[in-house]
């Protein structure tokens, strides 16, 4: 694995495992964290599923038991946390719905929050890290979903880059993988 990427748990669930990882992100300045369900199959595509306001990468893994579908039908799944974390800068905590918990997946335009990135993250780092550290993750079968703010980011991800995912959701359905 890449210098920096580190393994910072693991569970067995549904044949696979769910594993989160923590790495230094170049695009946002920090160390970000990310889960990963990697089902039992050799060779997954991949479901990045951005999560809502006030979220973590946690949020979705522990509670919504995605896995066993994911095992069943072989998809693995990729969930990146909402924002930078313990970057102490003025004002990131003062609102529940800006800053911390609350990137929406947009990059920042005012110097202040230049680590606030979330569209570079997700649509350029993350992709690369994933590709470069992990072979059984077919990264050019992806998809991206979310719910809240996340659905509102995976769908303008997706709309801005249809070259890249293959489908987003739809009425709880993710189509193209």
């Amino acid at each position: 694995m890449e210098s920096g990427l580190s393994e910072i748990g693991s569970t067995k669930m549904f044949d696979g495992f769910n594993k989160r990882y923590k790495h230094y992100s170049e695009t946002l300045g920090c160390s970000m964290t990310f889960s990963i369900y990697f089902p039992p199959s050799r060779r997954s595509p991949v479901l990045y599923w951005l999560s809502g306001l006030t979220c973590t990468d946690e949020n979705f893994i522990i509670k919504s038991g995605a896995q066993r579908a994911a095992s069943t039908r072989g998809i693995a799944l990729v969930v990146p946390d909402t924002s930078p974390r313990g970057l102490n800068i003025e004002g990131e905590a003062d609102s529940y719905d800006f800053g911390v918990g609350a990137g929406f997946y947009l990059n920042a335009t005012q110097e202040k929050w230049k680590n606030w990135r979330m569209y570079d993250y997700i649509v350029k780092e993350l992709p690369k890290l994933l590709s470069d550290n992990f072979t059984q993750l077919d990264t050019t079968r992806a998809s991206i979903s979310g719910h809240s703010m996340g659905g509102h980011g995976a769908l303008t991800i997706y709309l801005k880059n249809l070259d890249k995912y293959k489908g987003t959701s739809d009425e709880n359905k993710v189509d193209g993988i």
